[in-house]
């Protein structure tokens, strides 16, 4: 064994450990490769940095901002939304629904994009329908994972894979090439979780018995706890049709209606001859006890608290707060004066003042300069809201994601999308030129600001990306990959089945300690050495790869969107292992069955 093979085999071991251990930060360790690369000589200075410059991360980078462009214009939120439609009450429809919809989407749009639009709609579903959710996000996850697989352009690592193979052998995949056996992946991994997979999550998330109940701090601050509630008016509500009125939430429960939220709209609770439907969010006063004999009587959802602004929402509607400045022009005004629900779609819940807070008849108290003022409406109107002079934001909400000015844009970022794909497809343009295009578009109709190009791009990703690159050329300058081939030759006789399922089976094992892009890094040199000294068809082998990576269920560290579902889904590390076992297990069988089909040896 000659000292290259040494030296790499040490660096591939410290990314390993360093990846699977969390000593050193996950972005922090892809920077520190390059330095061990140089200074023991596997690649020069001037190779350490290619992959900074490969039509992967030329690629990747545009996909982000053509995504951004497509959530900002709200047509990932209408996906997203066409779930109630599409599952009605049935628990079976949404698990249908939650996994084969995502998992298409995210053949066409950043995984990461797909899964952060998809997760609080199936938790938002699962808290109306009592369904667990930790049977719902694993689940989702795994679909978008498989589903990457039906295009080139669905995950990083297979850009990145491809872009390795045609820099190896000159040649690599269409943009279509993978559908075959991304729709097959995609079956397996929806039918697994809707037969079998869902049994072997928790039933009921611990420690959840009911609504959650979390304070936010702000509930505290302002005195509300246990007095502040939002209830969520059901299809088949009894409430439904009724007028404020007509609920006697005063004679009937000591309660009080502090604001209704509709469809992006904040309702004047003074008419009491305004009429429920169903989906309204009620604001409502008074204590919980009274709220659940409320909740009972008329078929309503309780909630819980009012939230503050959160990554992961379960409510249309959330809380913010504000201060009035010095100079401000409402000083000595009144919020009723002002027309501040009209005219922002919010409504003034409390107000806080030389330290103390007050609750009730905010909209009529004349405003002081220091004021905070707490703030409740839907969420496209705190994130649209523009405090100008009048307000300065104490607890800002996150950017609102799809703003309403920007919805009709959609078609357009649809069509850019489409022509991306189009003439990647038919090979007019390279995938490269036709992304950092697609991209451009997205600016040129106006939809994106340039500054948000930069503000798109997950640098982490494109960094982790330039980085990993030369650990592939590192393997084969040393002659590692090749080793590393003869090993699986001689270990299955030279037949190209086992060394298929050896590929597929490393694929699936070194994916979960460490990034799939590193995985995919590391096996595709070996994949390729391999084929030649077969003298088989190199794709049959990187497939294997690309799929291998892709499967990475059984630990929370094996793909970003793992890891991000372990606290909303409340999961364990058995939970991961017991649900993902038997999917690998699937996509191991599928690999060595379809792929040989797809691509002969």
């Amino acid at each position: 064994m000659t000292v290259d093979i040494i030296q790499i085999a040490i660096i591939l071991a410290a990314v390993i450990v360093l990846f699977s251990t969390g000593w050193v930060r996950m972005d922090i360790v892809p920077l520190l490769i390059p330095f061990a690369l140089v200074v023991t000589g596997l690649v020069t200075a001037e190779e350490v940095f290619l992959g900074f410059s490969s039509t992967a991360v030329i690629t990747v980078a545009s996909l982000f901002v053509i995504t951004t462009g497509l959530v900002r214009s709200g047509v990932v939120n209408r996906v997203a939304d066409s779930l109630n439609r599409l599952t009605g009450k049935s628990d079976l429809r949404l698990m249908l629904a939650g996994t084969a919809l995502p998992g298409v989407v995210a053949g066409f749009i950043i995984v990461t994009a797909t899964v952060l639009f998809f997760i609080p709609t199936l938790m938002r579903m699962a808290f109306l329908g009592g369904v667990s959710r930790s049977r719902l996000l694993l689940p989702l996850v795994s679909s978008c994972l498989l589903g990457a697989n039906l295009t080139l352009i669905g995950a990083s690592h297979n850009l990145v894979v491809n872009s390795l193979l045609e820099e190896s052998l000159g040649f690599g995949f269409s943009i279509f090439e993978f559908m075959p056996l991304g729709a097959i992946l995609l079956l397996v991994g929806v039918l697994y979780s809707v037969f079998l997979g869902w049994r072997l999550l928790p039933a009921e998330d611990p420690g959840n018995n009911g609504p959650d109940l979390e304070r936010p701090d702000l509930i505290e601050t302002y005195g509300l706890v246990d007095r502040l509630w939002e209830v969520w008016v059901q299809d088949r509500s009894p409430a439904v049709g009724k007028t404020i009125r007509e609920l006697g939430l005063g004679e009937r429960f000591g309660l009080c209606v502090v604001a209704v939220v509709r469809s992006d709209h904040q309702l004047p609770v003074e008419q009491t001859e305004m009429r429920i439907e169903a989906g309204d969010i009620l604001l409502v006063l008074g204590k919980e006890g009274r709220v659940s004999e409320l909740a009972d009587k008329e078929g309503l959802f309780l909630a819980g608290h009012p939230r503050e602004h959160k990554r992961l929402p379960l409510s249309t509607a959330e809380m913010v707060e504000v201060v009035v400045p010095p100079r401000s022009p409402v000083i000595g005004k009144t919020l009723t004066e002002i027309n501040f629900r009209e005219n922002t779609g919010l409504s003034g819940i409390a107000l806080w003042r030389e330290g103390a807070p007050y609750r009730t008849d905010v909209g009529h108290i004349t405003l002081q300069e220091g004021d905070g003022l707490l703030l409740f409406g839907d969420r496209t109107k705190t994130r649209s809201f523009k405090p100008g002079k009048s307000f300065r934001w104490l607890h800002a909400p996150r950017r609102e994601e799809a703003p309403p000015e920007l919805r009709r844009y959609g078609p357009y970022a649809v069509l850019i999308l489409l022509l991306v794909i189009l003439s990647a497809a038919l090979n007019w343009l390279p995938v490269a030129v036709a992304a950092v295009t697609g991209a451009a578009c997205m600016v040129l109709i106006g939809l994106l600001k340039p500054r948000e190009i930069y503000e798109s791009i997950e640098w982490q990703a494109i960094i982790l990306i330039g980085c990993l690159y030369p650990l592939g050329l590192a393997l084969q300058n040393s002659g590692a990959s090749s080793l590393l081939a003869d090993v699986l030759l001689s270990a299955s006789n030279y037949e190209p089945l086992p060394v298929l399922a050896f590929i597929a089976l490393a694929s699936i094992l070194l994916t979960h300690p460490m990034h799939n892009v590193a995985a995919a890094v590391i096996m595709t040199p070996v994949a390729l050495s391999a084929a030649q000294a077969l003298g088989s068809n190199p794709k049959t082998f990187v497939m294997a790869v690309i799929v291998g990576a892709s499967a990475a269920f059984m630990m929370p560290m094996g793909h970003p969107m793992t890891l991000l579902v372990q606290k909303p889904g409340r999961y364990r590390s058995v939970d991961y292992l017991k649900y993902g076992a038997g999917l690998s297990l699937l996509v191991f069988l599928v690999i060595i069955l379809a792929v040989p089909l797809i691509w002969p040896f």
